[in-house]
């Protein structure tokens, strides 16, 4: 810019010299010197534009260099952050990969028993997912499909309970304590939520519930997947209050 402004001066200058080369037979002195006073001026304006340009030049070249020496001090910060830092979470990033291998390569059976182990690994994997490294791309893609594996894991885990092949348990606490009978156990949020499946536990157990009014302390139940009430458990709801109507008329005919 400060150089098109220079020519541009010189332009106005040399042309302005020239015409009045070929008129100042024709001029008057006080129109030359009105001439020349309007060219000086014209001079100055132009002039003082151009300290400003390169004024604003040399501010800029000293925000530059500033934003340069910032960014310089940022990166030597970072590469001594992942100096200090970067092993310790390489280990974090190596023992959760560990941990999905050996889970992975377990039997259905074995999943179920261990299935706890996927909360702890979810849980190692939002606290390295909160650390500073991890905003690094090839931490984030690997924190990526660390999740990716072990939504796996607890999809496999979820078609497990739904097919009945491995069922949840649970064990009866006294009714004392516990307040434990086939309708509470139903209610636990952690059950089904809702008591009227209750004859699902019943149905499920027929082995150790003979009647579905009387359970003991210490039997472990097993817990079939939630759904609605199936054909049969539905017969044997309407056979257990046809029963209880029955006792209840026998005793008070």
């Amino acid at each position: 810019m400060k150089y098109v402004i220079r020519l541009s001066l010189i332009v106005i200058l040399v042309g302005a010299v020239t015409c009045l080369s070929f008129t100042q037979e024709k001029m008057s002195k006080e129109d030359w010197q009105e001439a020349i006073t309007k060219l000086t001026a014209k001079s100055t304006e132009l002039k003082s534009k151009l300290d400003s340009l390169q004024k604003e030049v040399t501010d800029l070249h000293a925000q530059e260099a500033t934003k340069v020496q910032a960014l310089k001090q940022c990166s030597d910060e970072l590469a001594a952050m992942q100096g200090q830092q970067e092993a310790p979470f390489v280990a974090k990033l190596d023992a959760i990969d560990a941990r999905l291998n050996e889970l992975s390569k377990l039997s259905n059976q074995d999943l179920w028993a261990r299935r706890a182990e996927l909360d702890s690994v979810q849980k190692w994997i939002n606290i390295a997912g909160q650390d500073p490294l991890s905003v690094i791309q090839k931490y984030q893609d690997r924190l990526k499909d660390q999740q990716s594996r072990l939504d796996g894991l607890k999809k496999t885990l979820e078609q497990i309970i739904a097919s009945g092949e491995i069922m949840p348990t649970y064990t009866v606490g006294t009714w004392a304590r516990n307040r434990d009978c086939l309708w509470n156990i139903a209610k636990k949020p952690k059950i089904y939520d809702n008591p009227f499946l209750w004859p699902k536990i019943w149905q499920g157990n027929r082995d150790q519930i003979k009647n579905p009014d009387v359970i003991h302390p210490g039997q472990k139940l097993k817990i079939p997947p939630k759904a609605d009430l199936t054909k049969e458990e539905n017969r044997a709801l309407r056979s257990y209050w046809s029963k209880r109507r029955e006792k209840a008329a026998a005793v008070n005919p």
